[in-house]
């Protein structure tokens, strides 16, 4: 009798093991086994440690310890769970220790492959948890084991790049965090390394063509960059990071006609302001949504900069100080002296005074770039055709008029006869503008040139009168 039992609880772990082959049976107990159940919710679990709420995708398994006793089947076995570390509440691994039995009792005799399989259902949603409030103790390691389980079933699957379209292992892949794009890291260091290199910040995103599009694919939500944290996490190099994160700061201050900027001339650094703080650490900047590099919401109603420097003069009292985030020059906003208190009456300074180099950069530009219709970015063109796409804010424009150009049908506007000054003229100075002499322009630009000529003119003739007198 005996024999048969023990053959009978020998059959009952070989039928268990063929199923399950991660089941292992005590060398000590030859009744006894031990098995890890995967604890992956469907949904990221929400765990709170001192009110900081982490979403978790794995957490540490459920261990399973199964003893068949003397007269099994017809004797319930002998079932415990716990996890290492303690995360899952006692009475829950107690009512999942009880269902073995209540298993036993309903259906009359062994079910232990039906029990397992309860519990690897149950483990899809958390053993029936919507949340989890734990010491913060725990999570160290259980914050570590989930990025560490994901990483390394990850490293094990394959995916097809969507760059290259070669087929990848997970190890040289990587995950994009917002998206779940997944490219080979190595596509990713040269494309986002270029952009950096080149300036180019606002393309530092996902490469996916459908990336941020609906379930319809109907309609496509606004890009977001990519954080400084996740591109170290890439990798992409600390330095070429760090970069990165300063163009995208200077372009938001650049684009706020708010920020005011150090008098010294050797120095013109920005104001302190808690805006745009400074950076210091670019691994623990991760910025949410919407952190693409667009100008600051007061730019659309501050386009008139008059309008703002008479918001300006009526700051008052210790508003008016400002410090020099580089040199630290304390300074008024009003006359951009240095501080003289909060009690003393001053002027604003006049904005038009520029330094020699200043004003000749300044005319330099007015002469020989075009301006965005919507950044004021100037821009000038080295080849191709005058349909340009602004490098800053994507809009569309005409380079000899500057004119807003509609995205949907751009050459329409070179197509118009009404279009006296741009019609028929998209490939006018294809090679550059600097490479075909005089160019009659529209616009600003054009203005600048009837300026100018009429001022040649003017000093002409006045020679030639000054050579008649004579």
């Amino acid at each position: 009798m005996a024999h048969q039992e023990s053959e009978e609880r020998a059959e009952e772990w070989a039928v268990l093991q063929a199923i399950y082959p991660e089941l292992e049976i005590d060398p000590g107990n030859p009744f006894a086994a031990h098995m890890e159940l995967m604890v992956k919710p469907s949904t990221p679990l929400p765990v709170t440690f001192e009110q900081v709420v982490e979403r978790l995708a794995y957490l540490p398994p459920l261990h399973l310890h199964i003893t068949l006793p003397v007269g099994y089947p017809e004797a319930p076995p002998s079932v415990t769970v716990s996890t290492v570390p303690s995360w899952l509440p006692p009475d829950v691994t107690a009512k999942l220790a009880n269902q073995a039995l209540l298993l036993w009792e309903e259906y009359g005799g062994g079910q232990l492959f039906t029990y397992i399989s309860h519990l690897q259902e149950a483990a899809e949603t958390t053993f029936g948890l919507s949340e989890l409030t734990l010491p913060s103790d725990l999570k160290p390691d259980l914050l570590a084991y989930s990025i560490r389980t994901k990483r390394e079933l990850f490293d094990k699957e394959t995916f097809e790049c969507e760059v290259c379209l070669e087929p990848k292992k997970g190890s040289v892949c990587y995950r994009m965090q917002r998206c779940n794009h997944v490219f080979c890291i190595a596509c990713l260091q040269d494309y986002y390394n270029n952009c950096i290199k080149e300036g180019d910040v606002n393309n530092v995103k996902c490469m996916s063509v459908d990336c941020g599009q609906s379930a319809h694919g109907s309609s496509k939500k606004k890009d977001r960059l990519i954080s400084p944290k996740e591109l170290l996490q890439i990798p992409i190099s600390i330095d070429n990071v760090d970069r990165y994160a300063k163009i995208k700061r200077k372009k938001k201050i650049e684009a706020d006609p708010t920020i005011i900027y150090c008098p010294r001339s050797w120095c013109q650094g920005a104001m302190r302001t808690k805006k745009y703080p400074k950076i210091t650490n670019v691994s623990e900047m991760d910025e949410s949504d919407s952190e693409a590099d667009e100008p600051v919401a007061e730019v659309a109603e501050s386009q008139d900069v008059a309008a703002f420097e008479k918001r300006r003069v009526g700051i008052t009292g210790m508003d008016r100080l400002a410090v020099c985030e580089d040199c630290n020059l304390a300074f008024c906003q009003i006359c951009l002296a240095s501080w003289h208190g909060d009690f003393v009456r001053c002027e604003p300074r006049d904005s038009a005074q520029l330094t020699e180099e200043d004003q000749a950069s300044l005319n330099f530009i007015m002469k020989n770039c075009s301006p965005c219709p919507t950044c004021s970015v100037p821009c000038q063109k080295s080849h191709g055709c005058n349909h340009m796409t602004c490098f800053q804010c994507k809009s569309h424009f005409c380079y000899l008029c500057a004119a807003w150009l509609r995205p949907e049908n751009p050459y329409e506007h070179f197509n118009n006869p009404k279009n006296k000054g741009c019609y028929q003229r998209l490939m006018d100075m294809a090679e550059g503008d600097m490479a075909q002499g005089d160019i009659q322009f529209g616009g600003r630009r054009g203005a600048e040139q009837i300026a100018d000529f009429w001022e040649q003119e003017a000093m002409r003739i006045q020679m030639e009168i000054n050579e008649l007198d004579s």
